[in-house]
Formats: C-alpha cells, structure tokens, sequence
C-alpha cells in the first residue's frame, strides 16, 4: 500500500513538471526578455556613447589648456605647421605640425621618439609614425574599426585645429617662402570664449580621415586684400584663403575638414578660454544638407557662419565685424 502511494505521487509530480510550461507561456517570456532588452540597449549604449563624449571632452580641455600656455609662452598661437623644411624638432622631425608645437604642453611627445629615430629618413615628415599621446585619441573613433584607421595618426587623426584664424603659416604662393604668410603670427584675439580652438575634426576623407588635423570653419577665411592664393585646391576662390586639405591623394575626397558631429549628432569642440561645448554642425555655423556639412564653392556670402572661429565673436559678413 505504502509503495503503491508513493508512486501516485510520483506520477503526479511528472505530470506537473510535464505540464508546468505550455510551448505559450515560454513564447511569453521570450517575449518579455527581448522587449526588455530592447528598453535598455538604447540606453546602454548612450550611456557607453555619453562616457567616450566625456573622455573626449577631458582630452579636449588639455588641448585648451596648452594652447593657452604656449601662448603666455611664445606670445602667438602656433602655426598648424611649420612649412619651412629648414625647420626640425630637437627629435628630427621636420616641417612640426601643432601636436608637435604644444607638446611641451601635454606632458609628453606628440610620437614616440625611439620609433621617429627608428624611422630615420624613410619617413622625412613622420606621418607613417603612429602618435604616442592618449590625449590626441578620441575613443569614439575605435582604432581596431575599419573605418577610422587614422585614429593614430598625425595628419588624419581625431582632432582639428582652427588654423585659419589663428595660425595659417601657408604662403600666398604655395611652397613659396618668400610671398606672405597667410594669417601667423597670430598675437591675439578679441573674444576668447567665443572662439574655437580644437574640436572633433572629420577630414577631408569620408567617413573620416584626410588632413583632418586642420578644422576648417563654415565659409573659407576672408581676405582683406581681395587677392587669390595659389593653391592646388578645387577651392580656391579669389579674395578667399582656401579649406584645408588641398593636396591631392586617396586620402582627400573632400577639400573640406569641417567638425565632426560623432557625439551623439554633437561635435565636441573646446575654445580659448578652455570651457568645452558639445554644438550641432548647425549652431557651429555650418550649412547643412542631410546631417553633412557643406563646402563653400563659390565666392558668394553669406554662406555658413564663423562667427565662432574669427576671434572676434562676429562673422566678417557682420557691419560690425572687426579683426583682431
């Protein structure tokens, strides 16, 4: 009896485990699952998005800073390079680009100078040498990603300098040293916390890359002579300094190295008096077609807005505007 009992029992506890998930309650639960899954990615990955953008932010802040110390220091903004090749760095390296220039600035050296010395004269400027300085590297261009392999490079790789209004050292006529600097020494400017000085740069490569160690502003910068500057870009518009990447190569898709909106549709940029700002390519005065900044092709103004780049808080195109 006691034997005949237990297994009763037993029959019912299988049946019950046989019969505790119906094939439509675990459909229900996978259901759940992945719509709770789908609640939260979005919010994890602007969370992991929202931790690069403040890395990036850090980084830019200590750009700032050096800025501002060469500038107590040597009493100008640097070049974007130096374009005599008569100019080396104590580490050999020639023609220095402004990673180099506010190195002292930054703790340490822009490249690794054992693998500079390594490099010797297959590589005379140095591009091919990987940088060797965290605070040049935003982390939201992956350098394992396919589609930024610059993120170490010292020509294409995460941020850009507003050269034109504060050091453009190219010549009237292009590798002529002996015609006029475009715009360097550049001593001072009137409004410094509203004047960019680095910021996310996207090249003249797509979806990145191309010189992009230049940002360029919204419309080119204007000439008070009128005259054109000899130039091997597409854009060279008299009474205008041309965009930034000018030279020719794979690398240059477009002559153009506008800011870089890869922070959640922001661009991170950092100004002169070293506050940070996240701003849409809109509010940094861009013109912009389906989310991409646009060039300015011709000698027609207004186009775009640099009130933000000039130094002075104004637009040339203001009544109002004066240099610095």
């Amino acid at each position: 009896m006691k034997s005949m009992s237990a297994n009763r029992r037993g029959a019912a506890v299988r049946r019950r485990g046989i019969n505790g998930f119906t094939l439509i309650e675990m459909l229900i639960v996978i259901g759940i699952i992945s719509l709770l899954a789908a609640l939260t990615l979005p919010a994890l990955l602007k969370a992991r998005e929202n931790g690069r953008s403040t890395q990036c932010k850090s980084n830019l802040r200590q750009l700032g800073l050096a800025i501002i110390q060469y500038h107590d220091h040597y009493g100008c903004y640097p070049p974007y390079r130096w374009e005599d090749p008569a100019v080396v760095n104590q580490y050999g390296v020639v023609r220095p680009r402004w990673q180099w220039l506010i190195s002292d600035f930054v703790g340490r050296p822009a490249q690794n100078p054992d693998v500079i010395l390594a490099a010797g004269i297959t590589d005379p400027t140095y591009t091919l040498v990987p940088l060797d300085q965290e605070v040049f590297f935003d982390p939201a261009l992956a350098p394992n990603n396919p589609s930024f392999p610059d993120q170490r490079s010292i020509r294409n790789g995460a941020y850009g300098y507003n050269f034109q209004y504060l050091g453009n050292s190219r010549n009237l006529v292009d590798g002529d040293l002996s015609t006029l600097v475009l715009n360097f020494p550049v001593r001072n400017v009137r409004d410094a916390s509203r004047t960019i000085a680095f910021g996310d740069s996207r090249g003249g490569g797509l979806p990145h890359g191309g010189h992009s160690m230049t940002l360029d502003p919204p419309h080119m910068r204007v000439r008070p002579d009128g005259l054109t500057v000899d130039s091997p870009s597409p854009s060279k518009i008299a009474g205008f300094d041309p965009y930034g990447p000018d030279e020719t190569g794979t690398d240059i898709t477009i002559y153009f190295s506008p800011a870089d909106a890869r922070h959640n549709g922001r661009a991170n940029v950092v100004f002169l008096d070293n506050h940070v700002e996240s701003l849409t390519l809109e509010e940094l005065g861009y013109v912009v077609v389906n989310g991409v900044a646009q060039p300015q092709t011709t000698g027609t103004l207004p186009f775009g807005n640099n009130r933000l780049w000039t130094g002075t808080g104004r637009d040339e195109t203001s009544p109002n505007f004066a240099r610095p």
